[in-house]
């Protein structure tokens, strides 16, 4: 069973540097990446654990748990419009990978990542101070950037798999590897 749960480790690696390749070189994150590690996920959580096995430390039902609380957490995001459809399905992967606690985890890291990079975007694009009143704007008054129809540096893009994949990377060595 420890090769297996090794197993679980390489392909969350292998995905996140795959994930934040792609989302930097083409803007995109690849089904082709996410759902087979979604599969290998509920395979490896049914493999290591079971159903709901006591006392194991990973099972179906906790790979299921990951996904619907990265589901649930990036969904909404998804639905405001805040990200892409691919870093949603990203999220999935981690959660089906790794379980809700550690999913929780790398979503928080990944926030604090992903603002970050969105405040080193505005920097660069030389937007900070709209792009800090727009975000203002929309966290009181939301809707109010559309309905005068500006293209608002809020609008910048980020590429937020990268973000993800860097979160989650730093959760990983702080949880698993225990570094940092």
């Amino acid at each position: 069973m420890a090769d297996f749960d090794g197993a679980r480790e390489i392909v969350l690696l292998a995905l996140l540097v795959v994930c934040a390749f792609t989302d930097l070189a083409y803007g995109k994150v690849y089904n082709w990446a996410t759902f087979p590690a979604i599969v290998l996920g509920l395979m490896l959580g049914y493999i290591l654990g079971g159903v709901n096995e006591p006392g194991a430390a990973f099972t179906l039902a906790g790979s299921l748990y990951g996904i619907a609380l990265a589901g649930g957490i990036f969904g909404v995001m998804f639905l405001c419009g805040a990200f892409g459809a691919g870093d949603l399905k990203l999220a999935a992967a981690i959660g089906a990978l790794k379980g809700w606690r550690f999913t929780l985890a790398a979503t928080a890291y990944s926030a604090l990542v992903g603002g970050v990079l969105a405040l080193a975007v505005l920097i660069w694009k030389g937007q900070l101070r709209r792009g800090l009143k727009d975000s203002l704007v929309a966290v009181v008054r939301p809707g109010k950037l559309r309905e005068r129809g500006e293209d608002s540096p809020a609008r910048l893009t980020v590429p937020y798999g990268f973000a993800i994949s860097v979160g989650t990377l730093w959760a990983w060595l702080r949880l698993t590897a225990n570094l940092f």
